[in-house]
């Protein structure tokens, strides 16, 4: 969902002229860092059909990354895959050292509605379970 309409003009203007006032204090930060804004929603439509700011939306496209669904990325997901299996497996005080070829299949053949959380959650959820370290 994008930002709530009360928050819209807030996230412009804090954009725009790169200070806020926390809230309870009377002192103004000033900050200089970029801003990276991710949405599930193309906000051209969101902008045409009136639930996202116009000036907003132009104040914070300077660049737009398009990133394809994950489903339509089957070639990412074993470097994703072994990726999260490493840094879960790390947490976990296991080394994981793969997937089977099996389990890659499966993992490159699923669909993903969840995108990429949801093949780090099933990653995350097997280096949970397995017992050995393999």
């Amino acid at each position: 969902n994008s930002a709530s309409p009360g928050m819209q003009p807030k996230l412009r203007r804090v954009r725009q002229e790169r200070r806020f006032e926390p809230v309870g204090s009377s002192q103004t930060i000033e900050f200089d860092v970029g801003v990276v804004l991710a949405s599930n929603q193309p906000l051209e439509g969101l902008v045409a059909a009136g639930t996202f700011r116009q000036d907003l939306y132009y104040r914070i496209n300077v660049v737009k990354i398009e990133l394809p669904p994950l489903r339509d990325r089957p070639g990412d997901i074993p470097v994703l895959a072994e990726h999260f299996l490493r840094i879960h497996g790390s947490e976990l005080g296991k080394q994981l050292l793969g997937f089977s070829a099996g389990a890659m299949e499966a993992l490159v053949r699923y669909a993903y509605p969840g995108n990429v959380r949801e093949l780090q959650n099933i990653v995350e959820r097997a280096a949970v379970l397995t017992r050995k370290q393999t």
